[in-house]
């Protein structure tokens, strides 16, 4: 598609049609672009109910922007009625008339060698804080210890439901407080804010209007300051819960020199090797006395057991087959190619030797034929290396076809 296709009159613009033709930039003619049109008719079901009734793109922008324009109307005045609430909130007086909850006693520290007595509780104050509970999940715990750890942990958490009652108090207290400096600085600031906008008009009888932004600026600093020093109060650290004694473990007793379990360990002493090869000799002379499992027939797991008898094994497909299908589609998946066809490679070293005996060289076949140098000569003279002298007795097809079609050259003679 050309560019020239896109200037077309009759080219969709503004649709998702027209995207997915090409047009995709933002130099679209039509009201919205076409990446854009795609973009939201793929994830705006609203957009999209209206595109594919009928709508134009520039009916969809209106009802756009009139939403908008609604939205931005509703927030302004829920701004406005929330100003207006905190500034009846701050003429109002700041004394609470909410009676306090009751304080829960908590007894002293017991001595040593008593139990202490019950705790008062009081469901208002257990639900204030989380260290309540903690208490009461660490006391549960003590049965655990011993005597002597029992009432030093317990003489610990009395001390500390003294001071988290002290900080839950304290917490109240703080909570109450920021509430009402809040409301005298939303206070301070909104007369800072008339006192600003009244300085702004540029009319003043006396310096009555600076007095009064002076006087609103410094009542909102020192509003601020206070705001801004009621700190809250630092929680008391939680004692510490020693856990109970474990029970001691018995030393582990090592097998000697000598028997399978020393040669698993890694030792290499002649004693150790020896068990250790006994005992793989007991075990695989147990497992073949064992029968093969009937399910087990015609798998490479039946193969790995012991069935290696074609003959022998009662599957369809017997236990050596299966094992050799399951090798070839490891070898598959693993990325190994097949094997190459191989043919019998009698003809092909006797048809080497036809050519060599015709004048041609070991180097001359192999070039000619495009084969390797090596695979010739080890076709001619047998392998190398551990199977040194052992004459191959197939060949790749492939290979064996190139040299095969080596034409024998005709010596001519010279007459005398």
């Amino acid at each position: 598609m050309s560019t020239l296709d896109l200037l077309d009159d009759g080219f969709p613009h503004g649709t998702p049609e027209g995207f997915r033709a090409g047009c995709r930039t933002v130099a679209c003619p039509a009201a919205i672009p076409c990446r854009t049109v795609y973009t939201r008719y793929n994830g705006d079901l609203s957009f999209a109910r209206r595109l594919d009734g009928g709508m134009s793109l520039e009916a969809i922008l209106e009802q756009d922007a009139e939403r908008k324009a609604r939205t931005r109307r509703d927030d302004r005045a829920a701004a406005t009625a929330d100003q207006r609430a905190e500034a009846a909130a701050a003429l109002k007086p700041t004394t609470s008339s909410k009676p306090q909850p009751p304080v829960a006693r908590r007894p002293a520290r017991a001595k040593p060698g008593s139990r202490p007595p019950a705790l008062v509780e009081d469901p208002a104050r257990e639900s204030a804080h989380a260290g309540y509970a903690w208490v009461a999940a660490a006391r549960t715990r003590l049965e655990k210890l011993g005597e002597d750890a029992r009432v030093q942990v317990d003489g610990d958490l009395n001390l500390y439901v003294e001071a988290l009652d002290r900080y839950v108090d304290e917490l109240e207290r703080w909570r109450l407080q920021r509430g009402q400096l809040r409301a005298q600085l939303t206070a301070a600031s909104a007369r800072l804010r008339l006192a600003k906008i009244a300085a702004g008009t540029g009319l003043s009888v006396g310096g009555a209007i600076e007095k009064a932004l002076a006087r609103a600026t410094e009542e909102h600093r020192a509003a601020a300051a206070a705001y801004d020093s009621a700190r809250r109060p630092v929680e008391p650290e939680r004692p510490r819960i020693p856990r109970r004694p474990r029970k001691p473990r018995a030393p582990r007793e090592l097998q000697p020199h000598g028997t399978n379990a020393c040669r698993a360990r890694g030792c290499e002493r002649p004693e150790c090797i020896e068990a250790g090869q006994a005992y793989h000799r007991e075990w695989m002379a147990q497992r073949k006395g064992q029968p093969i499992p009937a399910e087990y027939h015609g798998s490479a797991y039946g193969y790995q057991l012991g069935c290696k008898d074609r003959s022998a094994c009662p599957a369809e497909i017997s236990c050596a087959d299966a094992s050799l299908a399951e090798e070839r589609r490891r070898r598959r998946e693993a990325g190994i190619p097949e094997q190459a066809p191989r043919v019998p490679a009698g003809p092909v070293r006797e048809h080497v030797r036809a050519l060599m005996a015709a004048g041609m060289s070991v180097i001359g076949i192999a070039e000619d034929a495009g084969v390797s140098l090596s695979g010739v000569k080890t076709l001619l003279y047998g392998r190398s290396g551990a199977r040194k002298g052992e004459m191959p007795s197939e060949i790749e097809a492939e290979k064996a076809q190139r040299i095969l079609w080596l034409p024998t050259p005709v010596r001519t003679s010279r007459s005398a």
